[in-house]
This record gives structure tokens, C-alpha cells and sequence, in this order.
């Protein structure tokens, strides 16, 4: 009796979730985007919403919700209904990397997002400051082994990607160097520009204005592949290390307990998007890879980077109160 009152139960979910994907969306979806207009973010969320709004027949409204390195809009995605009606547009920082940093999150992204689907993938590029002579990341890594003079490096800001990307490059290298954190993206690259730091990593689209300025030499790109974009600039795993195709990107969630058939239809629909030329290219003109992928895929994606940029914050004891 107890196998047939919970095969009815399960029954009786799928019903209600397929009925409810029939009629979504019959009002506007709030996307939550962390991150203030004008970003990386803001381009991929407005790529997205306009097509789910064309697509789907009810407007999809990008929210900025800035703060707390995301967790504003975290909380904010938790405490409404598990209806689709609020997505969020989420960085690894809060979906995968938070949880370690901050002592009392209300929320825990492992637990309580319901991954949907990549929306785009970036690559790291390591910078040298062109105030020292190196051309090449072994030139620069010997120099970091042996010299004498403190080192110091950069990142728009205390648990960001850039910044965990080159806290597991100088665990792995075996050198040390000094976090400088700035205040986002504008400050840090202004501080590349007046030569306060030393080398970082960084975005392909920062890095590339950087390199075509003067002020930084491209000695290695995380990519798991040569980045056309970047002639002659080697990648990591080719240069020896194992394991280093470390990408930052932009995922779409829902709630936990979000109706199945409506991730998947969000899914499906994000993955139409890109297959037109059109759509694409705004976000490759940004120095964006768009990508779509399953819930399942991208669940996968979030628990591996949990467990890798996790390691590296409980590593250094990197904390954010």
C-alpha cells in the first residue's frame, strides 16, 4: 500500500508539474542579475531574456540586484516561489564559491538552486606587467621562483574568479605573491594600467585592451584550446600543467523544486537562442564562448568547480564577513 501511495504521490507531481509547463509562462519572469548594467553580465542576460521573451510570449525582465557578491540576489531567488516565475543570472561566485568565503549565508546554492542551463564560458589569460622584461610564462614563473623583490597581483575583487585562478596557479607553481583586491573590473584595470601590480589573471576582453595598450604581455591562456583571438599566446595545459582549463561562465538557475518541464523548457529554448548567428556573435563580439547544456550537465559543471575553488579558498583562508 505503501509502494502504490507513493507511486500516486510521484504521479500526481509530474501531472502537476507538466500542467504547469503548458501554461508558463502566463505572466513576466524576473532574471535576477547580480552584477550593475553595463557588464559582461548584463549582455548575456539581455541576449537571453530577449529571445525567452520572444520565444515564450511573456516578457523576461533583467533585475539588477547587486550586493554581497551576489548573495542579495541569491536570497532573493530563495525566498520566492519555486514557480519559474524568478530565475537568476548567476557567476561561480555565488553558485559555487560563496558558500566557503561567507560565514552565515541564509542560503546554500548546493542545496537550493536548481541549475537550468550555461548561458556562456570565458578563459583566463595570465598578464605580465610590461615594466618587467619577460615575454614568456616560463620566463615569468622562473623570475617568480627565485627573485628576491615581493611579488604582487590583482583582481577586481576578494573571492572573484581572477583571483582564485592565481591563488591555485601559485599553489600549484610553488611561488608566492601578494592579493591585491580592487573594487571590480574598472579600478583593477586601471591598476594594471599604472603598473601597482605585478601580473594577474584576467578576462579576454580586459586582457586584450590591456595587451593592445601597451601595458600587459599575454604569457598563458586557460583555455583547453589556442583562443584564435590570441596568437601565439600557449595554454597552460600545454605548457606542462595538468588539469588547467579553469574557465569562469554564466549559468541560469531556478528555485529548488522548480517545476521540471519548466527547467527543461528554459533549457531548451536558451539552446535555440544560439543557433542563431546573430545571437551568438553579441556575445562572442564581448570576448564570450555562448554555450548551452543540460540541467544535468550543468549540475556536473557546478559541483566539480565547487569542489575545486573550494579547496583553494579553505587552502589560503580566504574569507569575506
Amino acid at each position: 500500500m505503501m509502494r502504490v501511495a507513493w507511486a500516486a504521490a510521484a504521479a500526481l507531481l509530474i501531472g502537476i508539474g507538466a500542467a504547469a509547463a503548458q501554461t508558463y509562462p502566463a505572466k513576466p519572469v524576473r532574471v535576477l542579475n547580480a552584477f550593475p548594467p553595463g557588464g559582461a553580465t548584463d549582455v548575456v542576460g539581455r541576449v537571453v531574456t530577449e529571445h525567452l521573451t520572444k520565444a515564450l510570449g511573456q516578457p523576461f525582465v533583467l533585475e539588477a540586484k547587486p550586493g554581497a557578491a551576489g548573495n542579495l540576489a541569491g536570497e532573493a531567488l530563495v525566498n520566492a516561489p519555486a514557480d519559474g516565475y524568478t530565475l537568476y543570472l548567476v557567476a561561480p561566485a555565488v553558485a559555487v564559491v560563496n558558500h566557503a568565503m561567507y560565514k552565515d549565508m541564509p542560503f546554500d546554492p548546493a542545496k537550493d538552486f536548481a541549475p537550468i542551463t550555461l548561458l556562456a564560458k570565458l578563459p583566463f589569460l595570465i598578464e605580465v606587467s610590461t615594466k618587467h622584461p619577460f615575454t614568456t610564462y616560463r620566463d615569468f614563473i622562473a623570475f617568480a621562483k627565485t627573485t628576491k623583490q615581493p611579488l604582487n597581483h590583482g583582481s577586481p575583487g576578494i573571492g572573484t574568479a581572477p583571483h582564485l585562478a592565481a591563488e591555485l596557479l601559485k599553489m600549484r607553481e610553488g611561488f608566492k605573491s601578494e592579493h591585491i583586491p580592487y573594487r571590480g573590473t574598472g579600478p583593477f584595470g586601471q591598476g594594471m594600467m599604472q603598473k601597482e601590480l605585478d601580473w594577474s589573471f584576467d578576462v579576454p576582453s580586459s586582457a586584450l585592451s590591456l595587451s593592445q595598450g601597451g601595458f600587459v604581455r599575454l604569457v598563458a591562456i586557460t583555455s583547453n584550446a589556442p583562443d584564435p583571438r590570441f596568437p601565439g599566446v600557449p595554454t597552460l595545459e600545454s605548457l606542462g600543467m595538468a588539469d588547467a582549463a579553469w574557465v569562469s561562465w554564466f549559468a541560469l538557475v531556478a528555485k529548488t523544486g522548480t517545476p521540471r518541464p519548466i527547467i527543461d523548457l528554459i533549457a531548451k529554448e536558451v539552446a535555440n537562442a544560439y543557433k542563431n548567428p546573430e545571437m551568438a556573435s553579441r556575445l562572442t563580439n564581448v570576448g564570450l564562448n555562448p554555450v548551452a547544456t543540460t540541467p544535468e550537465e550543468t549540475a556536473k559543471i557546478f559541483e566539480a568547480d565547487r569542489a575545486r575553488w573550494s579547496a583553494v579558498v579553505r587552502a589560503n583562508n580566504i574569507k569575506v564577513e
